[in-house]
């Protein structure tokens, strides 16, 4: 009797292993620094949208409906795999949250309060969607935080090129790159600008968060991402922006923070990332 109930024992606890290896199979990737500053730039993006949506409704709704729409274009179906990985639910509530949040500017008269309330609750649900994607050993990490600072001025230089539609106007862009510094560049899509700027300020945010005290680069680069921001804000062209961010922002962030990133290459996204140390380093206010 004892040798027949020890098979069910057995078989009980081999299937209890199994199910311990499945869960552990599923949910223990763990994600690098890069990838993990790819996704926290996607929500810094997610939210800087929504909240120039917002802004825009009662004075140009055409701006503001095109910020809802860049809402969605930030998530990929990667993006939703990786945070279905870890929360089903949420990956499922943020596709639906952004998708209600688009049709809402799609009826001819939004309403302010309503589209208040959808923004509010855009963020909450990514503050979810960070907890559960990300540990909090990645969060606390300054490199990763310095990588999301080099993709938001990616963003920011992106946006700027296509709110001068750089593709369509090479030749106006060149001459104002040649005519010098001060020729003010022609701004086509507006609601890239407003992107674009709104991507370089939440950089200078996040770079005051973890900027080293007492050194002088880390005061340099603070000053380069402000000449950046003011570089846009006067509407320079492209080259000048471009170029503080290869001679100055990119080399400087890779000093501080050696994040190893290629210089003079594509700025922004995962593109932009060479392989990190990713040392556990805390920020100051840890």
């Amino acid at each position: 009797m004892d040798r027949i109930l020890g098979f069910p024992i057995l078989g009980f606890i081999l299937l209890l292993a199994f199910n311990s290896n499945a869960n552990h199979f599923i949910f223990g990737h763990t994600f690098s620094g890069d990838e993990s500053a790819s996704f926290l730039t996607i929500v810094e993006m997610i939210k800087i949208e929504s909240q120039l949506a917002q802004k825009d409704l009662a004075s140009n709704a055409t701006n503001a409906k095109e910020h809802a729409e860049h809402t969605t274009e930030h998530l990929t179906a990667n993006n939703t795999k990786e945070i279905n990985e870890r929360n089903p639910r949420l990956a499922t509530e943020l596709n639906n949250t952004l998708s209600d949040f688009v049709k809402t500017f799609e009826s001819k008269s939004p309403s302010e309060s309503d589209v208040k309330d959808k923004v509010s609750n855009i963020s909450d649900l990514l503050s979810e969607v960070v907890s559960a994607r990300i540990d909090k050993e990645q969060l606390d990490n300054v490199t990763v935080k310095a990588l999301v600072v080099n993709d938001l001025v990616g963003e920011g230089l992106e946006h700027y090129s296509s709110a001068l539609a750089m593709e369509e106007n090479k030749t106006s862009a060149s001459n104002a790159t040649e005519n010098g510094s001060n020729e003010t560049a022609k701004i086509v899509n507006d609601a890239d600008y407003q992107s674009a700027q709104a991507a370089i300020s939440r950089a200078i945010g996040m770079y005051n968060e973890i900027k080293p005290s007492g050194n002088t680069n880390s005061t340099e680069l603070g000053n380069s991402l402000n000449s950046l921001k003011d570089t846009i804000d006067n509407k320079s062209a492209f080259d000048q922006a471009d170029k503080t961010v290869d001679d100055k922002i990119t080399p400087l962030l890779n000093g501080i923070f050696k994040l190893k990133l290629a210089e003079e290459a594509g700025h922004g996204g995962e593109e932009s990332h060479a392989s990190s140390e990713n040392e556990t380093l805390k920020s100051n206010s840890a």
